[in-house]
Protein backbone atom coordinates (compact mmCIF):
# COMPACT_ATOMS: atom_id res chain seq x y z
CA UNK A 1 0.00 0.00 0.00
CA UNK A 2 2.97 2.42 1.05
CA UNK A 3 4.76 1.85 -2.42
CA UNK A 4 1.07 2.49 -4.17
CA UNK A 5 1.01 5.85 -2.63
CA UNK A 6 4.93 6.76 -3.36
CA UNK A 7 4.45 5.78 -7.33
CA UNK A 8 1.07 8.04 -7.28
CA UNK A 9 3.11 11.38 -5.85
CA UNK A 10 5.91 10.81 -8.11
CA UNK A 11 3.22 10.74 -10.82
CA UNK A 12 1.55 13.71 -10.29
CA UNK A 13 5.13 16.13 -9.49
CA UNK A 14 5.85 14.34 -12.50
CA UNK A 15 2.95 15.65 -14.61
CA UNK A 16 3.19 19.00 -13.06
CA UNK A 17 6.74 19.44 -14.19
CA UNK A 18 6.60 19.99 -18.05
CA UNK A 19 3.31 21.99 -17.49
CA UNK A 20 4.94 24.49 -14.61
CA UNK A 21 8.00 24.53 -17.33
CA UNK A 22 5.42 25.97 -20.46
CA UNK A 23 4.09 29.20 -18.59
CA UNK A 24 5.42 32.35 -19.62
CA UNK A 25 4.28 35.90 -18.94
CA UNK A 26 1.63 37.05 -21.60
CA UNK A 27 0.98 40.57 -20.36
CA UNK A 28 2.28 42.58 -18.22
CA UNK A 29 0.77 45.98 -16.38
CA UNK A 30 1.55 48.71 -14.95
CA UNK A 31 -1.66 49.66 -12.96
CA UNK A 32 -0.77 53.39 -11.94
CA UNK A 33 0.69 54.08 -15.51
CA UNK A 34 -2.17 52.52 -17.62
CA UNK A 35 -4.94 54.33 -15.76
CA UNK A 36 -3.82 57.72 -16.34
CA UNK A 37 -6.43 60.22 -18.60
CA UNK A 38 -3.89 62.02 -20.98
CA UNK A 39 -3.49 65.59 -20.85
CA UNK A 40 -1.89 66.78 -23.99
CA UNK A 41 -3.67 66.82 -27.58
CA UNK A 42 -5.96 68.27 -29.90
CA UNK A 43 -8.97 67.70 -27.25
CA UNK A 44 -7.33 67.51 -24.15
CA UNK A 45 -6.52 69.68 -21.44
CA UNK A 46 -3.26 71.05 -23.39
CA UNK A 47 -1.91 71.55 -26.60
CA UNK A 48 0.49 73.27 -28.03
CA UNK A 49 1.48 73.92 -31.91
CA UNK A 50 3.04 75.76 -34.84
CA UNK A 51 1.29 77.70 -37.46
CA UNK A 52 1.59 79.78 -40.72
CA UNK A 53 -0.29 82.50 -41.78
CA UNK A 54 -0.70 84.67 -44.77
CA UNK A 55 -3.13 87.01 -45.76
CA UNK A 56 -4.38 89.71 -47.65
CA UNK A 57 -4.57 93.96 -46.70
CA UNK A 58 -8.43 95.07 -47.46
CA UNK A 59 -10.34 97.77 -46.85
CA UNK A 60 -10.25 101.63 -47.63
CA UNK A 61 -7.31 104.02 -47.20
CA UNK A 62 -7.53 107.66 -46.32
CA UNK A 63 -7.07 110.29 -49.09
CA UNK A 64 -3.02 110.82 -50.03
CA UNK A 65 -2.21 107.58 -49.16
CA UNK A 66 -3.32 105.25 -52.48
CA UNK A 67 -2.20 101.57 -51.42
CA UNK A 68 -1.70 99.02 -54.39
CA UNK A 69 -3.72 96.04 -53.06
CA UNK A 70 -3.09 92.12 -54.28
CA UNK A 71 -0.41 90.34 -53.62
CA UNK A 72 1.93 93.79 -52.72
CA UNK A 73 0.13 94.43 -49.73
CA UNK A 74 -0.05 91.36 -47.36
CA UNK A 75 0.74 90.04 -44.21
CA UNK A 76 2.53 86.74 -43.45
CA UNK A 77 2.23 85.31 -39.64
CA UNK A 78 4.81 82.34 -38.25
CA UNK A 79 4.31 81.34 -34.90
CA UNK A 80 3.36 78.73 -31.90
CA UNK A 81 0.16 78.73 -30.09
CA UNK A 82 -0.91 77.21 -26.59
CA UNK A 83 -4.26 76.08 -25.94
CA UNK A 84 -6.34 75.71 -22.48
CA UNK A 85 -9.07 73.56 -22.80
CA UNK A 86 -11.43 74.33 -20.09
CA UNK A 87 -14.94 72.43 -21.37
CA UNK A 88 -15.83 70.15 -24.79
CA UNK A 89 -16.97 73.85 -26.00
CA UNK A 90 -14.54 75.92 -24.26
CA UNK A 91 -10.94 76.93 -24.39
CA UNK A 92 -8.21 79.36 -24.03
CA UNK A 93 -5.43 79.90 -26.90
CA UNK A 94 -2.51 81.88 -26.38
CA UNK A 95 0.09 82.97 -29.26
CA UNK A 96 3.67 84.34 -29.68
CA UNK A 97 4.50 85.35 -33.22
CA UNK A 98 6.65 86.90 -35.66
CA UNK A 99 4.82 89.48 -38.45
CA UNK A 100 5.52 91.14 -41.04
CA UNK A 101 2.83 93.41 -42.63
CA UNK A 102 3.75 95.34 -45.89
CA UNK A 103 1.66 98.24 -47.70
CA UNK A 104 2.58 99.06 -51.27
CA UNK A 105 1.89 102.47 -52.01
CA UNK A 106 0.23 103.14 -55.55
CA UNK A 107 1.95 106.16 -57.67
CA UNK A 108 -0.95 106.69 -60.38
CA UNK A 109 -4.13 106.63 -58.45
CA UNK A 110 -4.16 110.13 -57.40
CA UNK A 111 -1.72 112.46 -55.63
CA UNK A 112 0.03 111.43 -52.35
CA UNK A 113 0.26 113.28 -49.19
CA UNK A 114 3.67 114.02 -47.16
CA UNK A 115 5.73 112.69 -46.17
CA UNK A 116 4.79 110.13 -49.52
CA UNK A 117 4.60 113.33 -52.15
CA UNK A 118 7.70 112.78 -54.47
CA UNK A 119 6.84 109.67 -57.10
CA UNK A 120 8.47 106.64 -57.61
CA UNK A 121 8.80 103.43 -59.32
CA UNK A 122 8.16 101.42 -56.22
CA UNK A 123 7.30 102.14 -52.64
CA UNK A 124 6.40 100.40 -49.39
CA UNK A 125 5.90 100.66 -46.22
CA UNK A 126 7.03 97.62 -44.15
CA UNK A 127 6.63 96.37 -40.25
CA UNK A 128 8.49 93.79 -38.44
CA UNK A 129 6.53 92.66 -35.63
CA UNK A 130 6.59 90.53 -32.82
CA UNK A 131 2.97 89.88 -31.43
CA UNK A 132 1.20 88.47 -28.74
CA UNK A 133 -2.53 87.40 -29.19
CA UNK A 134 -5.41 85.50 -26.86
CA UNK A 135 -8.27 84.28 -27.68
CA UNK A 136 -11.49 82.81 -26.72
CA UNK A 137 -12.60 79.88 -28.41
CA UNK A 138 -16.26 78.12 -28.60
CA UNK A 139 -16.24 74.73 -29.96
CA UNK A 140 -19.04 73.81 -31.94
CA UNK A 141 -21.44 70.55 -31.17
CA UNK A 142 -22.10 69.27 -28.02
CA UNK A 143 -21.61 65.34 -27.81
CA UNK A 144 -17.73 64.42 -27.40
CA UNK A 145 -15.99 64.56 -30.45
CA UNK A 146 -12.57 62.78 -29.69
CA UNK A 147 -9.49 63.66 -29.27
CA UNK A 148 -9.47 65.79 -32.40
CA UNK A 149 -9.79 69.96 -32.85
CA UNK A 150 -13.00 69.88 -34.48
CA UNK A 151 -14.72 72.88 -35.93
CA UNK A 152 -14.69 76.24 -33.41
CA UNK A 153 -14.51 80.04 -33.51
CA UNK A 154 -11.68 82.16 -31.77
CA UNK A 155 -12.34 85.73 -30.84
CA UNK A 156 -9.13 87.83 -30.92
CA UNK A 157 -7.11 90.28 -29.27
CA UNK A 158 -3.40 91.09 -30.50
CA UNK A 159 -0.62 93.46 -30.27
CA UNK A 160 3.06 93.96 -30.03
CA UNK A 161 5.86 95.87 -30.72
CA UNK A 162 7.61 96.52 -33.91
CA UNK A 163 10.80 95.25 -34.09
CA UNK A 164 11.99 97.44 -37.69
CA UNK A 165 9.84 100.02 -39.72
CA UNK A 166 11.06 100.81 -42.61
CA UNK A 167 9.92 103.11 -45.68
CA UNK A 168 11.26 101.57 -49.15
CA UNK A 169 11.68 103.56 -52.49
CA UNK A 170 13.13 102.42 -55.38
CA UNK A 171 13.56 104.33 -58.69
CA UNK A 172 15.54 102.83 -62.22
CA UNK A 173 17.71 106.33 -62.88
CA UNK A 174 19.25 106.87 -66.59
CA UNK A 175 22.69 107.64 -64.81
CA UNK A 176 22.86 105.41 -61.59
CA UNK A 177 21.35 102.68 -62.37
CA UNK A 178 18.84 100.89 -59.88
CA UNK A 179 18.58 103.27 -56.76
CA UNK A 180 16.89 101.74 -53.79
CA UNK A 181 16.54 104.55 -50.71
CA UNK A 182 15.32 102.43 -47.11
CA UNK A 183 13.97 104.29 -44.11
CA UNK A 184 14.59 102.92 -40.96
CA UNK A 185 12.11 103.94 -38.24
CA UNK A 186 11.33 107.20 -39.45
CA UNK A 187 9.64 108.76 -37.27
CA UNK A 188 5.95 108.74 -39.03
CA UNK A 189 6.26 104.53 -38.61
CA UNK A 190 4.49 103.83 -35.44
CA UNK A 191 6.30 101.13 -33.50
CA UNK A 192 3.14 98.92 -31.78
CA UNK A 193 0.30 97.94 -33.49
CA UNK A 194 -2.82 95.86 -32.28
CA UNK A 195 -6.30 95.27 -33.02
CA UNK A 196 -8.89 92.75 -32.69
CA UNK A 197 -10.39 89.57 -35.10
CA UNK A 198 -12.28 86.34 -35.84
CA UNK A 199 -10.99 83.08 -36.44
CA UNK A 200 -13.06 80.51 -38.41
CA UNK A 201 -11.34 76.99 -38.31
CA UNK A 202 -11.97 72.93 -39.00
CA UNK A 203 -8.87 70.61 -37.69
CA UNK A 204 -5.47 72.56 -38.99
CA UNK A 205 -7.32 74.60 -41.19
CA UNK A 206 -8.75 78.22 -41.00
CA UNK A 207 -10.29 81.71 -42.03
CA UNK A 208 -9.08 84.77 -40.34
CA UNK A 209 -9.58 88.25 -40.24
CA UNK A 210 -8.27 91.05 -38.42
CA UNK A 211 -8.97 94.25 -37.74
CA UNK A 212 -5.93 96.72 -36.11
CA UNK A 213 -6.97 99.12 -33.85
CA UNK A 214 -4.23 100.94 -33.66
CA UNK A 215 -2.67 103.44 -36.13
CA UNK A 216 0.00 102.53 -38.23
CA UNK A 217 1.41 106.33 -39.07
CA UNK A 218 1.99 108.82 -36.49
CA UNK A 219 0.76 112.36 -37.72
CA UNK A 220 3.29 114.86 -39.95
CA UNK A 221 3.55 118.66 -38.88
CA UNK A 222 1.12 120.35 -40.50
CA UNK A 223 -0.03 117.11 -42.42
CA UNK A 224 -3.02 115.52 -43.27
CA UNK A 225 -3.78 112.08 -41.08
CA UNK A 226 -2.71 108.86 -43.09
CA UNK A 227 -4.42 105.49 -42.18
CA UNK A 228 -3.69 102.75 -44.23
CA UNK A 229 -6.09 100.10 -44.51
CA UNK A 230 -7.26 98.27 -41.20
CA UNK A 231 -8.40 94.87 -42.26
CA UNK A 232 -6.45 91.47 -43.53
CA UNK A 233 -8.03 88.39 -44.40
CA UNK A 234 -6.46 85.27 -45.29
CA UNK A 235 -5.66 81.68 -44.22
CA UNK A 236 -3.96 79.91 -41.57
CA UNK A 237 -2.41 76.33 -41.38
CA UNK A 238 -1.68 74.43 -38.61
CA UNK A 239 1.56 71.85 -38.06
CA UNK A 240 0.47 69.26 -35.64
Amino acid sequence: MKNKYAWLLVAGFGGLGPVAQAQQVLLHSEVARDTLTPRTGPNRSYFGHFYLGYGLVVGESSAGLPVRYGVGSTEVQLGGRLKRRFTNNLALTADLRYAYLRYALAQDAGPKARPFEPLHDTETLTYHQLQGELGLRLNTGFHPRGNVMGTYLDLLAYGGPTLGANHTTIDETTTEGRLEVVRHKPPYLQRWLGGVGLRLGSGPLALVGRYRLSEALRPVESGTPLRPPRWVLGLEIGWF
